[in-house]
Protein backbone atom coordinates (compact mmCIF):
# COMPACT_ATOMS: atom_id res chain seq x y z
CA UNK A 1 0.00 0.00 0.00
CA UNK A 2 1.23 3.53 -0.75
CA UNK A 3 2.24 5.69 2.20
CA UNK A 4 -0.55 7.96 3.49
CA UNK A 5 -0.45 11.64 2.68
CA UNK A 6 -0.09 13.33 6.07
CA UNK A 7 -1.63 16.74 6.68
CA UNK A 8 -1.54 18.89 9.81
CA UNK A 9 -4.76 20.88 10.21
CA UNK A 10 -4.35 23.94 12.46
CA UNK A 11 -7.63 25.65 13.37
CA UNK A 12 -9.06 26.75 16.71
CA UNK A 13 -12.60 25.74 15.66
CA UNK A 14 -12.22 22.08 16.60
CA UNK A 15 -15.65 20.98 15.41
CA UNK A 16 -15.25 22.39 11.91
CA UNK A 17 -11.64 21.21 11.65
CA UNK A 18 -12.18 17.67 12.91
CA UNK A 19 -15.39 17.26 10.92
CA UNK A 20 -13.78 18.38 7.68
CA UNK A 21 -10.74 16.17 8.25
CA UNK A 22 -12.89 13.15 9.11
CA UNK A 23 -15.05 13.63 6.02
CA UNK A 24 -12.06 13.95 3.69
CA UNK A 25 -10.16 10.99 5.16
CA UNK A 26 -13.27 8.81 4.82
CA UNK A 27 -13.74 9.98 1.27
CA UNK A 28 -10.06 9.53 0.43
CA UNK A 29 -8.32 7.00 2.73
CA UNK A 30 -4.90 8.10 1.44
CA UNK A 31 -5.29 11.31 3.47
CA UNK A 32 -4.20 11.16 7.11
CA UNK A 33 -4.97 14.20 9.24
CA UNK A 34 -3.28 15.44 12.40
CA UNK A 35 -4.97 18.23 14.36
CA UNK A 36 -3.79 21.22 16.37
CA UNK A 37 -5.56 24.09 18.13
CA UNK A 38 -2.61 26.44 18.51
CA UNK A 39 1.08 27.07 17.81
CA UNK A 40 2.34 24.82 20.61
CA UNK A 41 0.30 21.80 19.52
CA UNK A 42 1.30 22.34 15.89
CA UNK A 43 5.04 22.54 16.63
CA UNK A 44 4.83 19.45 18.85
CA UNK A 45 3.06 17.51 16.10
CA UNK A 46 5.62 18.54 13.49
CA UNK A 47 8.51 17.52 15.79
CA UNK A 48 6.97 14.12 16.47
CA UNK A 49 6.01 13.53 12.82
CA UNK A 50 8.84 14.78 10.57
CA UNK A 51 7.17 13.19 7.55
CA UNK A 52 4.29 15.71 7.66
CA UNK A 53 4.96 17.99 4.69
CA UNK A 54 1.59 19.73 4.39
CA UNK A 55 -0.25 22.07 6.73
CA UNK A 56 -3.68 23.68 6.48
CA UNK A 57 -3.80 26.81 8.60
CA UNK A 58 -6.47 29.32 9.53
CA UNK A 59 -5.60 33.02 9.67
CA UNK A 60 -7.43 33.89 12.88
CA UNK A 61 -6.29 31.57 15.66
CA UNK A 62 -8.09 32.93 18.71
CA UNK A 63 -6.82 36.44 18.03
CA UNK A 64 -3.38 35.41 16.71
CA UNK A 65 -2.56 35.87 13.02
CA UNK A 66 -1.79 32.36 11.76
CA UNK A 67 0.27 33.78 8.89
CA UNK A 68 2.85 34.99 11.41
CA UNK A 69 3.39 31.38 12.53
CA UNK A 70 4.40 30.08 9.09
CA UNK A 71 8.13 30.94 9.49
CA UNK A 72 8.18 29.08 12.85
CA UNK A 73 6.69 25.98 11.28
CA UNK A 74 9.15 26.11 8.39
CA UNK A 75 12.05 26.37 10.83
CA UNK A 76 10.81 23.03 12.16
CA UNK A 77 9.96 21.57 8.72
CA UNK A 78 11.78 23.57 5.99
CA UNK A 79 9.97 21.99 3.03
CA UNK A 80 6.51 22.41 4.55
CA UNK A 81 3.69 23.16 2.07
CA UNK A 82 1.17 25.69 3.41
CA UNK A 83 -2.50 25.95 2.47
CA UNK A 84 -4.36 28.87 4.05
CA UNK A 85 -8.01 28.04 4.80
CA UNK A 86 -9.86 31.08 6.08
CA UNK A 87 -13.00 33.20 6.07
CA UNK A 88 -10.73 36.24 5.65
CA UNK A 89 -10.54 36.17 1.87
CA UNK A 90 -9.81 39.81 1.12
CA UNK A 91 -7.03 41.85 -0.48
CA UNK A 92 -5.16 42.45 2.77
CA UNK A 93 -4.97 38.82 3.89
CA UNK A 94 -4.40 37.30 0.46
CA UNK A 95 -1.49 39.68 -0.07
CA UNK A 96 -0.06 38.91 3.38
CA UNK A 97 -0.37 35.19 2.71
CA UNK A 98 1.36 35.41 -0.67
CA UNK A 99 4.29 37.18 0.99
CA UNK A 100 4.71 34.10 3.23
CA UNK A 101 5.35 31.93 0.15
CA UNK A 102 2.23 29.83 0.59
CA UNK A 103 1.27 27.09 -1.85
CA UNK A 104 -2.50 27.48 -1.62
CA UNK A 105 -5.32 29.68 -0.34
CA UNK A 106 -8.91 28.49 0.03
CA UNK A 107 -11.75 30.61 1.37
CA UNK A 108 -14.14 28.84 3.73
CA UNK A 109 -16.95 29.10 1.21
CA UNK A 110 -15.13 26.47 -0.88
CA UNK A 111 -16.65 23.01 -1.23
CA UNK A 112 -15.10 20.02 0.56
CA UNK A 113 -14.20 18.55 -2.82
CA UNK A 114 -12.22 21.69 -3.56
CA UNK A 115 -10.35 21.41 -0.26
CA UNK A 116 -9.37 17.87 -1.23
CA UNK A 117 -8.30 19.08 -4.66
CA UNK A 118 -6.12 21.76 -3.09
CA UNK A 119 -4.40 19.22 -0.82
CA UNK A 120 -3.66 16.88 -3.72
CA UNK A 121 -2.39 19.67 -5.99
CA UNK A 122 -0.13 21.17 -3.34
CA UNK A 123 1.27 17.84 -2.18
CA UNK A 124 2.14 17.08 -5.82
CA UNK A 125 4.21 20.25 -6.07
CA UNK A 126 1.61 22.55 -7.65
CA UNK A 127 -0.18 25.61 -6.26
CA UNK A 128 -3.92 25.96 -5.72
CA UNK A 129 -6.19 28.97 -5.20
CA UNK A 130 -9.95 28.68 -5.29
CA UNK A 131 -12.09 31.02 -7.41
CA UNK A 132 -12.81 33.50 -4.63
CA UNK A 133 -9.09 33.89 -4.00
CA UNK A 134 -8.24 34.04 -7.71
CA UNK A 135 -10.76 36.85 -8.18
CA UNK A 136 -9.14 38.79 -5.35
CA UNK A 137 -5.67 38.20 -6.79
CA UNK A 138 -6.90 39.47 -10.16
CA UNK A 139 -8.29 42.61 -8.52
CA UNK A 140 -4.92 43.17 -6.85
CA UNK A 141 -3.21 43.27 -10.23
CA UNK A 142 -5.90 45.23 -12.06
CA UNK A 143 -7.13 47.75 -9.53
CA UNK A 144 -5.78 51.24 -8.97
CA UNK A 145 -3.04 51.24 -6.32
CA UNK A 146 -4.75 53.94 -4.25
CA UNK A 147 -7.97 51.92 -4.29
CA UNK A 148 -6.11 48.82 -3.10
CA UNK A 149 -4.35 50.70 -0.32
CA UNK A 150 -7.66 52.16 0.83
CA UNK A 151 -9.30 48.70 0.87
CA UNK A 152 -6.33 47.20 2.74
CA UNK A 153 -6.57 49.93 5.37
CA UNK A 154 -10.27 49.28 5.91
CA UNK A 155 -9.83 45.48 6.10
CA UNK A 156 -6.87 45.84 8.45
CA UNK A 157 -8.82 48.03 10.88
CA UNK A 158 -11.86 45.73 10.87
CA UNK A 159 -9.74 42.61 11.33
CA UNK A 160 -7.71 44.17 14.17
CA UNK A 161 -10.93 45.12 15.99
CA UNK A 162 -12.38 41.64 15.45
CA UNK A 163 -9.25 40.08 16.96
CA UNK A 164 -9.87 41.99 20.22
CA UNK A 165 -13.06 39.98 20.78
CA UNK A 166 -12.88 37.00 23.11
CA UNK A 167 -13.98 33.62 21.74
CA UNK A 168 -17.33 33.96 23.55
CA UNK A 169 -17.79 37.41 22.03
CA UNK A 170 -16.97 36.04 18.56
CA UNK A 171 -19.60 33.34 19.05
CA UNK A 172 -22.14 36.02 19.96
CA UNK A 173 -20.99 38.18 17.02
CA UNK A 174 -21.70 35.29 14.63
CA UNK A 175 -25.17 34.69 16.11
CA UNK A 176 -25.99 38.40 15.83
CA UNK A 177 -24.72 38.35 12.24
CA UNK A 178 -27.13 35.49 11.53
CA UNK A 179 -29.90 37.96 12.55
CA UNK A 180 -31.03 35.88 15.50
CA UNK A 181 -33.00 37.77 18.16
CA UNK A 182 -31.83 38.18 21.75
CA UNK A 183 -34.25 35.63 23.32
CA UNK A 184 -33.15 32.95 20.85
CA UNK A 185 -29.46 33.77 21.37
CA UNK A 186 -29.97 33.60 25.14
CA UNK A 187 -31.46 30.10 24.79
CA UNK A 188 -28.64 28.94 22.48
CA UNK A 189 -25.90 30.21 24.78
CA UNK A 190 -27.69 29.41 28.02
CA UNK A 191 -27.45 32.98 29.30
CA UNK A 192 -29.83 35.65 30.53
CA UNK A 193 -31.13 38.14 27.98
CA UNK A 194 -29.64 40.97 30.06
CA UNK A 195 -26.21 39.32 29.78
CA UNK A 196 -26.59 39.04 25.99
CA UNK A 197 -27.52 42.73 25.77
CA UNK A 198 -24.53 43.72 27.90
CA UNK A 199 -22.12 41.59 25.84
CA UNK A 200 -23.60 42.99 22.63
CA UNK A 201 -22.85 46.51 23.85
CA UNK A 202 -19.24 45.49 24.54
CA UNK A 203 -18.93 44.03 21.03
CA UNK A 204 -20.31 47.24 19.50
CA UNK A 205 -17.78 49.25 21.48
CA UNK A 206 -14.82 47.05 20.50
CA UNK A 207 -15.84 47.00 16.84
CA UNK A 208 -16.59 50.73 16.72
CA UNK A 209 -20.20 50.26 15.60
CA UNK A 210 -23.60 51.44 16.83
CA UNK A 211 -26.27 48.99 15.74
CA UNK A 212 -27.08 45.60 14.21
CA UNK A 213 -26.97 47.01 10.67
CA UNK A 214 -23.36 48.10 11.20
CA UNK A 215 -22.58 44.63 12.58
CA UNK A 216 -24.06 42.95 9.50
CA UNK A 217 -21.89 45.08 7.21
CA UNK A 218 -18.73 44.18 9.14
CA UNK A 219 -19.72 40.50 9.27
CA UNK A 220 -19.89 40.48 5.47
CA UNK A 221 -16.55 42.27 5.22
CA UNK A 222 -14.97 39.70 7.52
CA UNK A 223 -16.59 36.77 5.75
CA UNK A 224 -18.51 35.67 8.85
CA UNK A 225 -21.61 35.67 6.65
CA UNK A 226 -21.79 35.51 2.87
Amino acid sequence: MPSPLKILFLDDHAGLRDGLGSFLSNKNPSLQFFYALDKGEALKTLRENPDIKNIIIDINLNGINGLDLIPLFRNQTPDLNVIVYSMFSDVLHVEQALKKNIQGFISKDASLDEVEKAILHVSAGSMYFNKTTRDIMASMFNADKNEINQSKSIYSSVFDNYCTLSQKEKNLFELLAQQKEVPEIARILGKAEKTINNQTSIIYQKMGIHNRMDLLKLAKTLGVII
